[in-house]
Order: C-alpha cells, then sequence, then structure tokens
C-alpha cells in the first residue's frame, strides 16, 4: 500500500521538498516518513508553566484543545544538554509519534535514542510498524552545539 509523499533533501540548502513523478503526480510509497517528520518537528504548542509569555509559546495553528500534533522538542533546544535533557528528548519523540500507534499505522514505538557526535544531537527511532517490519530512522535535531555535560 503506498500511503506517504516521498520526500527529498536538497542538499545545498539542506530542506526537505515533495517529490514528483514522471507524470508530475506527487510520487508516494509505502512508508510514513512524512508524519514522522511533522510528528518530531511540528510545535505542539507549550503550556503556561512552561513558557510564562503567550504569544512565545508557539505551536501549529491546526492544534486546538481536542487535537494537538507535534511535539515540544523546540523547547530545549536552547537547555544545557545534560542526561536529563537527553532523556525528555527521547521521551517528547515517542509522546509525537505515539499516535501513530493509536491510529493502527503502526504496533509501536520501540525505541527512541539520542546521542551527542562531534557537535550534532542525534535522534533514533524504531518504529515496528507490523510484526515483521521494523523501520529505523535517523535524524539531526540540532547542530553546532556544546558536549553534553
Amino acid at each position: 500500500m503506498k500511503s506517504d509523499a516521498i520526500l527529498t533533501v536538497d542538499t545545498t540548502s539542506n530542506l526537505y521538498d515533495i517529490s514528483l513523478d514522471a507524470n508530475g503526480d506527487i510520487a508516494h510509497d509505502d512508508f510514513f516518513d512524512t508524519s514522522i517528520l511533522y510528528s518530531l518537528f511540528g510545535e505542539k504548542r507549550a503550556a503556561p508553566d512552561e513558557v510564562v509569555e503567550p504569544q512565545l509559546r508557539r505551536g501549529w495553528i491546526g492544534n486546538s484543545d481536542t487535537f494537538e500534533n507535534g511535539s515540544k522538542i523546540w523547547l530545549l533546544m536552547q537547555a544545557r544538554l545534560t542526561r536529563d535533557v537527553m532523556n525528555r528528548l527521547e521521551d517528547e519523540a515517542k509522546k509525537s509519534l505515539q499516535w501513530l500507534v493509536e491510529d493502527g499505522l503502526a504496533v509501536a514505538v520501540t525505541d527512541a535514542n539520542v546521542t551527542v557526535s562531534t557537535g550534532r544531537v542525534l535522534l533514533t527511532i524504531t518504529i515496528q510498524r507490523t510484526r515483521d517490519k521494523i523501520d529505523r530512522k535517523f535524524f539531526t535535531l540540532w547542530e553546532n552545539t556544546g558536549n553534553a555535560s
């Protein structure tokens, strides 16, 4: 079943774009990378105890009191990169992807692991799509950061 638009990364700008097939239609395949990207990097609105000023709480305009998508990974971008912060990043990643399980697109989000390497904060996620199919995805959360303490 082809279910997701194929995204390509422009090597000069490092931005994602939708791929088109030979007929000019959106190219698609059997995965859900677009959903994963949006879930991780879409901004969930911060709570009042997380960000005091309402205009700085960010969040996607389509989120509401009854529906919210995205993650709060953006809240941790300026935090000192301790093991506690890395654990929070892992928790946020897993929470943001839980809807894939709730909607029946995956069996489980089995792992989210944050590491630091050469000034980059890296996230590895493992999603069990079916009993026999496991997807492992790798993302750079941000670059040019100091070492974990």
